[in-house]
């Protein structure tokens, strides 16, 4: 029998050794509401709770992957679980371990959706489920099945700071760095940018000169609002602006990357390659923040981290603390790790963050499990 063929039940690999072929077997989808500590309250989204849908996917060997990704509300909730639906069929029989294929024949049977959207995130969702499983065959942690190697990464906090009164931001700031964070995220653009100059004056007042501060508009700026706070964003030693202008202004950024003085991070809002490849070319956007969900789970993320070291580009990943802690240590050009907890009460044992450090985890797979119980109380 010629190498490569398959006999039964059992394919013959490259080393000449046989390996038992697995099928997915099955989908399963839920919708859970996950109050948290700091309402988000942004220039695009104001919520006390922060909708996940959440994925296993079963396999004739026994073999489940688990992944999740935001909803943002109960509608969008709605529209993913209706497109894994859809891709359940292309799924069912197919080897789990042949992820790049099942991406591919995922892509392609969501052409006519687009890849933009809600489709895209439940390719993704799929995507970092199926890495899930083959990491669990190798009985491997899924950094270590990458080719990455185990260590604790900084992380900076991202759980609160939004566009609250100058009182709460300062308080919740206080909090941060008594629990050992170098580095906060400050959410910026209020109605009254003389707001956002008082937050920043404040916070800065409170916190030491060696406390980085980052700052996230959530694209609530306009090109002249953004290079008239740059000023203000230097006098108080912001280490980057996120999004300060809308996501889909490629014009506005390529101007704003030459007038603006203080690095600009970007990313999160960003669908596959394609998208990324104007900002490349920009020389104050400093750092790439994708975002799973719109990326194509971790295949595509795995693609543009090769961009990213060509182009010489620092970057991280938005949010997905437990599924980016795997992927950070192929990062070439790494910033520090985005810290939210907001997905912690899914997890039997949740990723842990202390004194600023996220503690890699050791098991197989993403190394974790969901608590049913907590899911069960949540579920929508």
């Amino acid at each position: 029998m010629k190498k490569g063929m398959v006999k039964g039940n059992i394919s013959f690999g490259n080393a000449g050794k046989e390996e038992m072929l697995m099928k997915i077997t099955g989908l399963k989808h839920r919708v859970v509401g996950v109050p948290v500590k700091y309402p988000v309250v942004s220039c695009v989204r104001k919520s006390k709770k922060v909708m996940f849908v959440i994925l296993d996917i079963y396999t004739d060997e026994g073999i489940t992957g688990i992944s999740y990704v935001q909803a943002f509300h109960n509608h969008g909730a709605k529209a993913i679980t209706s497109c894994i639906n859809y891709l359940e069929p292309f799924l069912i029989g197919e080897d789990p371990r042949n992820v790049y294929a099942l991406w591919k024949k995922m892509w392609d049977a969501t052409k006519l959706l687009g890849h933009q959207g809600l489709a895209v995130f439940a390719v993704s969702l799929v995507d970092i489920a199926l890495w899930d499983i083959s990491s669990k065959v190798a009985a491997l942690p899924l950094y270590t099945y990458l080719g990455g190697k185990q260590q604790n990464l900084e992380a900076y906090q991202s759980d609160g700071l939004w566009l609250e009164s100058p009182e709460a931001v300062q308080k919740q700031a206080e909090e941060f760095v008594s629990q050992g964070f170098k580095t906060i995220k400050i959410r910026l653009g209020r109605r009254d940018i003389n707001d956002d100059i008082k937050v920043l004056k404040e916070i800065r007042n409170i916190v030491s000169d060696d406390t980085e501060l980052l700052c996230d508009v959530n694209q609530g700026w306009d090109t002249e609002i953004s290079s008239e706070m740059d000023k203000y964003l230097q006098l108080y030693g912001v280490q980057w602006i996120e999004e300060p202008i809308d996501a889909e202004n490629v014009i506005g950024y390529k101007n704003l990357s030459k007038s603006m003085k203080t690095p600009l991070t970007f990313g999160e809002n960003l669908y596959h390659i394609n998208s990324f490849l104007e900002f490349l070319k920009m020389d104050n956007v400093k750092t790439l923040t994708p975002d799973l969900q719109r990326i194509g789970g971790i295949t595509g993320w795995k693609r543009l981290n090769v961009l990213f070291d060509f182009h010489n580009k620092f970057s991280s990943l938005h949010l997905f603390p437990e599924i980016s802690v795997h992927l950070f240590p192929l990062i070439e050009k790494k910033r520090k790790l985005e810290w939210v907890s907001w997905s912690t009460p899914l997890f039997k044992e949740p990723l842990v963050c202390e004194n600023a450090t996220v503690l890699m985890p050791e098991g197989k797979g993403l190394c974790l499990e969901w608590d049913e119980k907590a899911i069960s109380r949540m579920q929508e």
